[in-house]
């Protein structure tokens, strides 16, 4: 290939400057050398695009901004027809792969000549309109880079001023590069230290000798020299570029001000103005003081856009010209500025700051149009007109309520808090100013009988019971029984959807104390009255608790002076006072108390153990809704090489989705389905690219092998592969175990990707998108069955939801032939169900560790060392895994959204502060102290410091067996009824019988199991009773 090749290059797009990239910290990065004798640099231009004509196909390459190593460096983007490659960091190589996919050949090509870097007539254009040239010098073997130039008559900074600026690469902190960024100021020097696209460290000082010593870096040099500014090329152009002053009593001098207008304004607005002629007038009038805009009308033409530029030059020019700018208030609230000729313009600004916090000043002039003014006038026109509902002020009032503060919706519209909160979630149900959606009325009726199905709130018992006090001479109980059973009915006990936590510690823990208080207390008014507080208490625990809880849209948890609404106090991560409690939580705690006074003593174990349970239920809901933030954390955290997954097992997908009982539901064999949600960023748009892979198998065994399996299928077929991922997950025992932690701390070594940590959300309600995506499965095949298809295999599934957006679905079946190995029995993690956030480091000194604490940021990390995991191991060998995958389906659509952006959540957290749940009442025991000592009421006491913490959590009690007479009253019990169904007994039923036999003394009350033991109990006998039953049969069948 010969050295330089003759390639035609035509500039199609010179592309633009701009100021924070080619001025800014980077800018080394934004300049080229045209000739490396003379030092003579000329910009990357944003968007400049040239066309190369190669093997008779046009190349198109574009510079953007960021690559794959650096947002804030320059990137190449090669097209040719309808291909687009890869953003790059070297154009050679952008063209070089380009020419490489079209032609299949590795012909590599210089980017600079593809650029049109070495055409003369390019690099002319390219460097028109540049105001300043940079430039570069050597001191040894250092780089300075000068970007900024500005002169002043002050020796300490060797004639340099306002506007120098330079830089250079050297290591800092942990020996890793950074760029040092040297810059003068107004009456300052700053040196700022930039590594990974910060500022890790600012200091300052009167002069740069001062700034560098500050810092303590390269310690060789001085600050002057660090600076360049001891070298003779700088030196000669601060000289060229030395700023000409003036005060005002020379204004009328032509020449001096001629000087300054060809230094400061000539390039940077129009030549048609009388520019003299504003001084002259300023000059010759009383009043030192003027406004400068209005001023400005006078010499411009009618109706002229003054751009930020030249705001700028002419800022410039009245500070070089002898006069301050004394405006009290700053640019983002108005744009109109007060300027003074007087040599007193401190007395004179403190003068209008003071007038204007007295409000005696309007930062708009009110015979000049103001927008701001005429919105808000029309916005309060458009509430008073409209009425006082949901279709009303608030719809009207949702359009903006996001946009602004509590404070300027009240201040400029006169609505209150309430208004402005129901404005709020109107925006969030309905969407802004849109009209309110109308509930649909769905009506449920009984196939057979077409009535109503009606969901009662008690259990048949409850029902019974009512019923027989009302009429004591009515229907018999088997009779009413009867009437209740069939699918028009749906009762209490009927209704699932709970997560075991909310079951055992939430909801079954009121059910016995409203029975302990419905049996012991005799006065039916105390009774009524404290089985009304604790329905009270169970509704404000189970909806209003996690309301109270403040967490802000990056997932971070906010301190709350309550103390049992604080969660870094409840996760154990806060020393600030807590000189508040929660009115509604006090009253959980007296509730207890109360109950102490009416019961025996024989009831305040169990209470005791009631009250920690129900305190483990708000613990719950605290992990719950600090874990289902974070999800928004994680997307901010994602770059171009990083990737996100959520998983999540599908309920059980059946042959067909007629109406089914549970246990009917149960009998089916059905086909599991594995999702996984993968968040990628896009290069290009910089929105969030998400695919969604769905695996279906005959395997139904949910288990840590089935889910290392599909990960492994969705890592090997993806085109890039990430550098790094993040995983999402609830905390089911198919993904928190310990044998899939294992297997991930071997992907490093298996796939090349270093999984950050995998984050397990709170059992029970834990919903993220892919719930949603879920939904949609189950709608798809829903809709797939009612246009006539039957779902009977698993290819079924494929036909019924390739079609949705970003999906893609496989049938997996995990190779189990290594049975052998993977049924060798495994250790356990100890204490892994309390941590919901595991890593792996890759760090030198931490390869082959696994890392697990509480919660995300909270929590000390524990570590197990590879010696740790090979012990519980035992004698596993952890191999990868290698299913059998068909080819997955490719969606027609693509499913997008827009990136998550910081927001200030300041503001935010105040307003939320506010209106949190009006109905809580909070009590400040500061008010009510006499000394400055808060006094430590009954919340203090029970919620502690790290309270909300799984491995804190002191409210497990040893496992209680049922002892073998109760073995055997159940038995008996059970097996009456399998003999005559109509004697058949619930769990309730049963524990009811073993209590009257403890009132006859038959039985100790210690040793009569709960309602839900018992209930366990029948499921695990009624299994083993139909096994032998079955055994039973088969043996009698062989004998005959």
């Amino acid at each position: 290939m010969p050295k330089h090749r003759s390639i035609t290059v035509s500039l199609i797009d010179i592309g633009t400057l701009i100021e924070d990239l080619h001025y800014g910290p980077y800018s080394r990065f934004w300049w080229k050398l045209i000739n490396q004798e003379n030092a003579i640099h000329f910009p990357l231009r944003i968007g400049q695009k040239t066309k190369t004509c190669l093997n008779n196909h046009d190349f198109f390459v574009t510079i953007v901004v960021g690559n794959k190593e650096n947002s804030m460096l320059p990137g190449y983007l090669c097209k040719c027809n309808n291909y687009i490659g890869q953003i790059e960091n070297d154009p050679s190589k952008a063209i070089s792969l380009a020419y490489a996919q079209i032609f299949k050949n590795e012909t590599r090509f210089s980017g600079p000549l593809v650029l049109g870097w070495q055409d003369d007539n390019i690099i002319q254009q390219l460097s028109s309109d540049v105001l300043f040239t940079p430039t570069e010098i050597l001191i040894d073997s250092l780089k300075i880079f000068v970007y900024g130039i500005g002169a002043s008559s002050d020796e300490n900074w060797r004639n340099a001023g306002f506007g120098y600026k330079s830089s250079l690469i050297h290591k800092y902190g942990n020996n890793r590069q950074a760029i040092y960024i040297s810059q003068i100021d107004d009456e300052k020097c700053i040196l700022d230290i930039y590594q990974d696209n910060q500022i890790k460290k600012r200091f300052e000082g009167e002069t740069p000798n001062d700034v560098w010593k500050n810092s303590g870096q390269i310690k060789k040099y001085d600050g002057n020299q660090l600076f360049g500014l001891e070298n003779s090329l700088i030196q000669n152009i601060i000289q060229q570029h030395k700023i000409p002053t003036c005060t005002s009593k020379e204004w009328d001098n032509v020449i001096i001000m001629e000087q300054l207008y060809r230094y400061h304004l000539k390039r940077r607005t129009i030549a048609s103005i009388n520019w003299h002629q504003f001084f002259l007038n300023w000059l010759n009038q009383d009043n030192p003081i003027i406004e400068l805009y209005s001023q400005l009308q006078y010499i411009y033409p009618k109706n002229y856009k003054f751009s930020n530029r030249e705001i700028r030059a002419w800022q410039a020019m009245l500070r070089a010209a002898g006069s301050y700018n004394i405006t009290p208030w700053t640019n983002a609230e108005s744009e109109y500025q007060f300027w003074t000729k007087s040599s007193q313009s401190e007395r004179e600004c403190a003068i209008l700051k003071q007038l204007n916090q007295m409000r005696f000043l309007v930062s708009t002039p009110i015979h000049m149009p103001n927008s701001t003014r005429t919105f808000w006038n029309c916005f309060k026109t458009a509430l008073d007109n409209n009425k006082k509902n949901c279709d009303g002020k608030r719809r009207i009032l949702s359009i903006i309520a996001d946009k602004f503060t509590y404070a300027e919706l009240k201040s400029n519209l006169n609505v209150g808090n309430h208004t402005i909160f129901e404005s709020r979630k109107h925006a969030r149900i309905n969407g802004y100013g849109a009209p309110p959606l109308i509930k649909s009325i769905i009506s449920h009726t009984d196939n057979k009988t077409g009535l109503p199905v009606l969901y009662l709130q008690d259990h048949k018992q409850a029902l019974w019971k009512k019923f027989h006090e009302l009429y004591p001479d009515g229907m018999h109980r088997t009779s009413f029984m009867m009437r209740l059973n069939g699918e028009r009915f749906q009762y209490k006990e009927d209704l699932g959807g709970l997560c075991m936590t909310c079951n055992e510690c939430g909801y079954l823990i009121f059910v016995e104390i409203e029975k302990i208080i419905d049996t012991n207390i005799i006065d039916p008014n105390v009774r009524k009255e404290l089985i009304n507080e604790s329905q009270i208490l169970r509704r404000y625990l189970r909806k209003d608790f996690s309301k109270q809880l403040q967490i802000d849209d990056l997932g971070n948890a906010i301190h709350n002076p309550c103390i049992s609404h604080c969660l870094q106090y409840a996760f154990g991560n806060c020393n600030q006072s807590h000189p508040e409690i929660c009115q509604n939580c006090e009253n959980l705690l007296d509730f207890f108390a109360k109950l102490h006074n009416y019961l025996d003593v024989i009831h305040y174990q169990t209470l005791e153990e009631y009250q920690k349970q129900l305190v483990s239920f708000m613990s719950h809901h605290a992990r719950k809704s600090y874990l289902n933030a974070q999800l928004n954390s994680k997307l901010l955290q994602l770059d171009l090489d990083g990737a996100l997954l959520i998983v999540d097992y599908k309920m059980k997908i059946l042959p067909k989705s007629a109406r089914e009982t549970k246990s009917e539901f149960f009998g089916k064999r059905g086909w599991s389905l594995h999702s996984i949600l993968i968040y990628t960023k896009d290069p290009e748009t910089n929105n969030l690219d998400i695919q969604t892979y769905d695996h279906w198998s005959n395997d139904t065994k949910q288990d840590a092998w089935f889910t290392a399996s599909s990960l492994h299928s969705v890592i090997e077929i993806l085109e890039k592969k990430p550098k790094w991922i993040t995983i999402i997950s609830d905390n089911g025992p198919h993904y928190h175990n310990t044998e899939l932690m294992i297997i991930l701390s071997y992907w490093k070594e298996w796939y090349d990707i270093s999984i950050k940590n995998w984050t397990f959300l709170e059992a029970g309600e834990a919903k993220t998108i892919i719930d949603s995506h879920h939904a949609q499965i189950t709608h798809a095949i829903k809709r797939y069955v009612k246009l006539g298809h039957d779902i009977t295999s698993g290819e079924n599934i494929e036909d019924a939801i390739k079609d949705l957006a970003g999906t893609h679905v496989a049938h997996i079946q995990p190779d189990r032939s290594q049975d052998q190995n993977i049924n060798k029995k495994l250790g356990t993690i100890q204490g892994i169900t309390n941590w919901a956030e595991w890593t792996w480091p890759n760090d030198e000194d931490d390869i082959g560790y696994i890392y697990g604490r509480a919660l995300p940021g909270f929590g000390t990390w524990n570590k197990f060392s590879p010696h740790k995991i090979q012990k519980i191991s035992k004698e596993r060998v952890f191999v990868k895994p290698n299913p059998m995958i068909t080819q997955h389906t490719k969606s027609n659509k693509s499913w997008t959204m827009s990136i998550v952006e910081k927001k200030d959540n300041t503001k935010n957290n105040e307003l939320d502060a506010e209106i949190i749940d009006k109905d809580t009442e909070i009590i400040d025991l500061q008010n009510h102290m006499s000394m400055n000592i808060i006094p430590e009421s009954k919340s203090h006491k029970t919620f502690y410091k790290g309270w909300a913490l799984k491995e804190n959590q002191k409210n497990r009690t040893s496992v209680k067996r049922i002892i073998p007479e109760i073995k055997a009253l159940l038995e008996c019990m059970f097996h009456t009824g399998t003999a005559n169904p109509r004697q058949k007994m619930s769990a309730q039923e049963m524990r009811e019988e073993l209590l009257l036999r403890e009132s006859r003394g038959e039985i100790n009350i210690d040793d009569i199991p709960k309602e839900s033991t018992i209930a366990n109990w029948i499921t695990t006998f009624s299994r083993k009773w139909k096994q032998s039953m079955a055994l039973r049969n088969i043996e009698e069948a062989e004998k005959e």
